[in-house]
């Protein structure tokens, strides 16, 4: 098991308060939270490339030194890739994996360094230096070098900003196999909720360096604890009930009524997102309401929320 403990970490101004952790072994879980919120720091002190000021990080009960302690900081067994990349620039691509599996015999190195180079999609890229690449193309082989060293720990600072969407589902399938078969813990730290919300079991939100809520990502999505977390793990819609505080309701959550009681609603504007129509739509009180639908909603005129959070 990964464990944080009681950490407490401060530059200028403080940056984690107190924070605690449990991480199974063999688990993925994600940390969601607004940028500046400490979850790169938190990264950086669970890799041993940074001291906390207090506190203590713990894999399979043995203490994770930070820099403080040893000559080259960092952990073997637990491997951080954060936005920096932390590549060798003047190598090519190929050497940048390569050199990351030398203890493996010759013949698995290159088995193993093309799977990987075929799993970011960078094998017509394999001898072109690292300096050369895009950030998109950095971050995709910042990855693959992470997992050339096969760690049991893996931890992920925003890992799919960059990529495309089928390349998001590709390297999210391979962490879920690596975890199943081979016990790999990773940790995926994003803003954008909804990049970790199929990979995860479970969902640490983290604000202002202290861990608010854990959770399942069913528990995250479909019973958010304000607007300002709902939002970041989809749409929500906010209406004002007075005395009642706000409605909230994800844009799927309602159905469409045809007189009696309702929320009386104006179609504005219907937008085509693949798989459904995003429309927009305006009630009495002159709030906007996003409502997913699978057609244009232009003559709708009453609707129904099923599902409600306040």
């Amino acid at each position: 098991m990964l464990a944080v403990r009681s950490l407490n970490l401060a530059f200028k101004h403080a940056v984690l308060h107190d924070l605690t952790l449990e991480v199974q072994a063999g688990s993925i879980v994600g940390i969601v939270g607004p940028s500046g919120g400490g979850k790169s720091s938190l990264l950086k002190i669970i890799a041993g490339l940074l001291d906390a000021n207090s506190g203590e990080v713990t894999w399979k009960d043995k203490r994770v030194k930070g820099p403080a302690d040893q000559l080259v900081p960092g952990h073997p067994e637990i491997q951080l890739v954060n936005q920096d990349f932390g590549l060798d620039i003047y190598h090519t691509v190929e050497e940048n994996v390569v050199q990351k599996m030398l203890y493996l015999p010759t013949d698995v190195r290159q088995r193993f360094s093309e799977e990987l180079l075929d799993l970011v999609e960078l094998t017509h890229l394999r001898g072109q230096q690292a300096i050369h690449l895009s950030g998109g193309e950095q971050q995709r082989l910042a990855i693959a070098r992470s997992l050339a060293m096969e760690p049991e720990v893996i931890l992920l600072d925003e890992p799919f900003a960059h990529l495309d969407a089928h390349l998001k589902v590709r390297i999210g399938n391979y962490l879920k196999v690596l975890s199943e078969v081979r016990g790999t813990t990773c940790i995926l730290v994003s803003h954008e909720g909804q990049d970790v919300l199929q990979w995860c079991s479970t969902i640490h939100f983290m604000q202002h360096g202290v861990i608010q809520r854990s959770d399942s990502p069913e528990a995250f999505y479909f019973n958010p604890s304000s607007a300002y977390e709902a939002l970041f793990f989809g749409e929500i819609n906010v209406l004002n009930e007075g005395q009642k505080g706000e409605l909230l309701f994800r844009p799927n959550e309602y159905t469409i009524v045809q007189s009696g009681q309702g929320i009386t609603v104006r179609f504005i504007t219907a937008q085509f997102a693949g798989a459904y129509w995003r429309n927009t739509v305006c009630t009495s009180n002159n709030e906007t309401l996003v409502l997913f639908a699978q057609q244009s909603m232009d003559d709708v005129e009453k609707i129904e929320v099923t599902k409600r959070y306040s």
